[in-house]
């Protein structure tokens, strides 16, 4: 069941982000009457808001070490958002911009690279933990008969 307050996929995200305020748009920003600037600017900057909120409670997330069981969750979200993004933003002039929006797109630019880095950050442990376990399992199945023999001044 979808609330146009929520994400549309709230079931999923578990109890970290089963109540995280999403606005609902309600016209396809694709469609935004291109001779009314204001209307172009509103629509893109709702879907900056959109995108930087879920940036925000996913890094949040991550920071509190709870995001990683909502991962895919989130990667979906910030996909509907880019593309709500892209959409809104094919109406807009790069050489018209207001400051406004341009102050709004650096700040969505801070985020997607905060949110980028803990990202890593993540997987690089991830990586690190799977690298140990991996080891483990292979010190642990191994009865020693084919190990390299230890070298000079190594004890057996």
């Amino acid at each position: 069941m979808t609330n146009p307050t929520t994400n549309a996929r709230d079931n999923s995200l578990g109890e970290y982000g089963a109540n995280v305020p999403v606005r609902a748009s309600t016209r396809d920003v694709s469609r935004v009457d291109v001779l009314n600037p204001g209307v172009v600017t509103t629509a893109l900057l709702n879907a900056i808001d959109r995108l930087e909120d879920t940036l925000h409670t996913e890094s949040t997330l991550l920071r509190s070490g709870k995001g990683t069981s909502s991962l895919e969750d989130f990667n979906y979200r910030k996909s509907h958002g880019l593309l709500e993004l892209t959409r809104a933003s094919r109406n807009i002039d790069p050489d018209a911009m207001d400051e406004k929006l341009k102050i709004r797109l650096a700040s969505l630019r801070g985020a997607l690279e905060t949110n980028a880095r803990l990202l890593q950050t993540h997987l690089d442990a991830a990586r690190e933990i799977s690298g140990i376990l991996a080891d483990a399992m292979r010190q642990a199945d191994s009865d020693g008969t084919y190990s390299a023999p230890a070298g000079p001044g190594a004890s057996a």
